[in-house]
């Protein structure tokens, strides 16, 4: 596998754990070699993401959208910086890009990119592998509901059981690269 999708927030969040987590993620993606695709911000945890990816040597790849150029003020480093129309254009094409995903701590577009992959990942729409870092426990409370959702008859177990869980990032890059 040569390239990974981190999905993550542009803001930062409030527990400083975070930022400790997208560090470590960074060079963990640096020392595996991998290309990091993202969603282009330099802001918050995405921008955090990139810089530490690209200040070891790495190399990044960001897709953003024409309407949040001027918002989330790409990095002028990337390798490559792609611009697209939409969030769909954005979403499939680093879905496209991307041999695996990543998703961190983040809000609403991140939990709606984390939950599209999953989506696909399930229908069979894309083969690739999907993981939650679970800093802290974000995403207990998703996985409490996907579990309710089972239990109610609208998700099988083994669509609930696609995604790999781990709060320790060494841990959750194992289990997507290493099986």
């Amino acid at each position: 596998m040569s390239s990974v999708c981190v999905y993550l927030g542009a803001n930062c969040g409030l527990d400083n754990q975070f930022k400790d987590k997208v560090i470590q993620l960074g060079h963990h993606i640096y020392e595996r070699g991998l290309t990091l695709v993202y969603g282009g911000s330099s802001l918050g945890m995405m921008g955090l993401l990139a810089r530490t990816v690209k200040e070891q040597g790495g190399r990044v790849v960001g897709v953003i959208t024409e309407h949040l150029l001027d918002k989330e003020k790409p990095l002028t480093n990337l390798n490559t910086l792609h611009i697209v129309k939409s969030m769909q254009d954005r979403k499939k094409m680093m879905q496209d890009l991307s041999d695996a995903f990543v998703v961190m701590p983040g809000g609403i577009g991140t939990i709606e990119e984390a939950v599209e992959t999953w989506n696909a990942i399930k229908i069979g729409e894309i083969n690739k592998r999907i993981g939650f870092l679970n800093v802290g426990g974000y995403f207990d409370h998703l996985f409490t509901f996907i579990s309710h959702c089972h239990e109610q008859g609208f998700v099988m177990q083994e669509h609930a059981n696609i995604p790999a869980v781990h709060a320790d990032v060494s841990e959750l890059m194992n289990m997507l690269f290493d099986q």
